[in-house]
C-alpha cells in the first residue's frame, strides 16, 4: 500500500516539471529557449559586489606541508645524480 501511495506521489509531482519544461522546448530561436529557461530558474553566478560584504570573512588556514613528498624529491635529485654508465 505504501508503494502505492509513493508511486502516485512521484507521478503527481513530475507532471508539474514536465509542463514547464515544454514550454520553452517549442520556442524555435536558441536565444529565446534559453531566456525561457533562465526566466524559469535564474541561473546561478559569482556572488556581487554587495553579496560579498555581507558574507563573513573566511578563516585563514595554515599551510599544509607534506614531509614524504619533501624526501621524496630530495631522494629524487640525488638519484638524478648517479653515473649509469660509467
Amino acid at each position: 500500500m505504501r508503494l502505492i501511495a509513493a508511486l502516485v506521489s512521484i507521478l503527481a509531482l513530475s507532471g508539474q516539471a514536465i509542463a514547464q519544461i515544454t514550454t520553452c522546448q517549442s520556442t524555435p530561436k536558441a536565444s529565446d529557449r534559453l531566456a525561457c529557461y533562465d526566466r524559469g530558474t535564474p541561473p546561478t553566478g559569482a556572488p556581487s559586489h554587495s553579496d560579498e560584504l555581507r558574507l563573513p570573512p573566511r578563516p585563514i588556514k595554515p599551510r599544509v606541508v607534506d614531509m614524504l613528498a619533501a624526501e621524496n624529491s630530495k631522494l629524487d635529485a640525488k638519484l638524478k645524480t648517479i653515473c649509469r654508465g660509467c
